[in-house]
């Protein structure tokens, strides 16, 4: 095969004065943190905030996945199909029906093919679904979507679902806001999503039309339980008229000492009789790392959807453009995740097969090693025995919000802020991104934390050692704030 290789050329530097006009711009805190982590920060500081993942990439994917990779060949420099050619969606219905738990189901209740539609990042993903859903479809299905409609999410949550939902497809996100004290604290429940329901139908005299659930959960990292899912789903999909989106991201992100199984969304009964309004969004920045790649999945069987993300040129109807054409799964996305799809592990099994087999121990270690070290200093977080955690710790770290004094000269030549923080959790922010502890957590109001003083820790953005050495210094940040001090 013809291949043509990219000519190499020294790498541009941005100025310190460039980054950090840039940086100014960025709203959204947890892309502002990676920015300048990447660009401003000072060598020791350590970047525990932004949710990516080290461990795949530094353990296999590098030696046998990119590293044999050839030039690029001369079909990838050409346009390509924005959603996935038939082969690429071949392959990610057969890894979704593996990490969805359905490969002993009929070939029937499998992922198909045909449902799945690549695009350029599960936040475009969940963009393109917002979108569709507010054209008009057969009238055995619920109604459109319209500017305004509200969009129920528990809190906290990725900040992102903000971005996807509201910017452009205009819709309204509804905080669900979880207890954060007691027995049940941040424990999802039917009724707390019930209640929102019926509070923001009695506020706007609408109800809202879409409910979303990530799970694994981020920031808590749990896996939903399979009754809890049933009875949600069942209510919502029979009671109300809202279509069901399922952030399943972090799917095969599974502790080895968790108790609680994953259950997909198209894994529940539910699923069997009300598939076309149940849609589940995945990517491979997570579980694979990949997150610069910008590469998601819309799963829908839902015939409005599938018409968006394939497009029409039915001339007795609207003619239009595949929604991926604007966000497309463009021609380095197929060459570049083609080759995680069809590389083979050391045992002939295909790479993501033996990859997410050998991630399970991997995110296992690096998550008790987190936690010793957490556990050590007294830093209190967010788990039960049992529970998944994903990626993350959800710290508490309520009792320090107080005790931040801020020096009256303090100075920061790159200010980080979020107009949803806390005025002392953004203190306690500044604190730990400060010298000498140069640690980066990502605060909760940003989330959506129905109470100031949470912070996420992503412990699989570095390797074990350094996230160890991170919470070091945290603890010793922590250890000079009190009342006493």
């Amino acid at each position: 095969m013809v291949t043509t290789s990219l000519p190499t050329a020294p790498q541009p530097t941005t100025s310190p004065e460039d980054a950090a006009a840039f940086l100014t711009r960025m709203p959204d805190l947890e892309q502002a943190l990676a920015f300048y982590h990447r660009h401003l920060a000072p060598e020791d500081a350590i970047d525990l905030s932004v949710a990516e993942n080290v461990l795949v990439y530094d353990h296999s994917m590098q030696k046998m996945v990119f590293d044999p990779l050839r030039p690029l060949p001369a079909p990838n420099i050409h346009y390509m199909s924005p959603y996935g050619t038939p082969e690429l969606r071949q392959q990610v219905a057969a890894l979704l029906t593996r990490a969805f738990g359905l490969a002993e189901r009929k070939p029937e209740e499998q992922v198909q093919p045909e449902d799945v539609f690549g695009t350029a990042g599960v936040a475009s993903a969940l963009e393109c679904l917002a979108f569709a859903l507010k054209n008009k479809g057969p009238s055995e299905l619920p109604p459109p979507l319209v500017d305004g409609d509200g969009v129920l999410i528990p809190a906290p949550y990725w900040q992102g679902f903000n971005w996807s939902f509201e910017q452009r497809p205009k819709l309204t996100c509804v905080p669900v806001p979880l207890p954060t004290d007691g027995p049940h604290a941040f424990r999802l429940t039917l009724d707390l999503i019930k209640k929102q329901y019926e509070e923001h139908r009695k506020q706007t005299g609408k109800a809202p039309r879409l409910l979303v659930l990530t799970n694994p959960h981020n920031p808590l990292g749990v896996n939903y339980r399979k009754d809890l899912l049933e009875d949600i789903y069942a209510w919502a999909l029979g009671s109300t008229d809202m279509h069901l989106i399922s952030d399943e991201i972090y799917c095969h992100s599974q502790l080895d000492c968790g108790t609680t199984p994953f259950t997909s969304a198209v894994a529940l009964d539910a699923y069997a009789t009300y598939p076309e309004r149940i849609h589940v969004v995945w990517g491979f920045a997570k579980d694979f790392g990949l997150s610069g790649f910008r590469t998601g999945f819309v799963v829908s069987r839902n015939p409005v959807v599938q018409d968006a993300m394939l497009g029409s040129k039915d001339p007795g109807a609207e003619q239009r453009h595949p929604m991926s054409w604007f966000t497309p799964f463009d021609s380095l996305k197929h060459y570049l995740i083609g080759a995680v799809l069809t590389a083979k592990g050391p045992e002939a099994d295909l790479y993501t097969t033996y990859a997410m087999k050998s991630y399970r121990p991997l995110l296992t270690d690096s998550f008790h090693q987190a936690k010793a070290a957490l556990d050590k200093h007294g830093i209190r977080y967010v788990h039960r025995d049992g529970d998944n955690a994903a990626q993350f710790f959800w710290l508490d770290l309520r009792e320090y919000l107080k005790w931040v004094a801020v020096p009256p000269n303090r100075t920061d030549p790159y200010p980080l802020t979020d107009p949803h923080l806390d005025d002392e959790e953004q203190n306690l922010f500044n604190y730990l991104r400060d010298a000498p502890t140069h640690v980066s957590l990502l605060p909760g109001g940003v989330m959506h934390s129905p109470t100031p003083g949470f912070f996420r820790l992503c412990y699989t953005a570095h390797q074990p050692a350094e996230v160890r050495e991170a919470i070091d210094r945290v603890a010793e940040a922590l250890s000079h704030l009190g009342p006493d001090k």
